[in-house]
């Protein structure tokens, strides 16, 4: 009896660190706006700025990222000339 709630406080413990994991990679996920080779204002959802620019889908080579601290922001949607 003594040994089975060992192995099962064990089990809990082991799942709860595993889920502890995994949480924050999501929970401080941000939206970020970048210039797309088409020369369109566009955002992406990443953890981080080198994530945000890693995974940004057809980023422009000069572009870089800016954080949005509101995600409507009138910058989306904008074009930028001589991209």
């Amino acid at each position: 009896m003594t040994n089975s709630i060992k192995i099962s406080a064990r089990i809990i413990a082991g799942a709860a660190l595993s889920l502890a994991a995994v949480v924050p990679a999501f929970a401080f996920a941000a939206s970020y706006a970048y210039v797309d080779q088409a020369g369109d204002v566009r955002t992406v959802e990443a953890a981080n700025a080198n994530t945000a620019i890693a995974t940004a889908p057809n980023i422009d080579e000069h572009s870089g990222v800016m954080l949005l601290v509101n995600p409507s922001d009138a910058v989306i949607g904008d074009h930028v000339q001589g991209v």
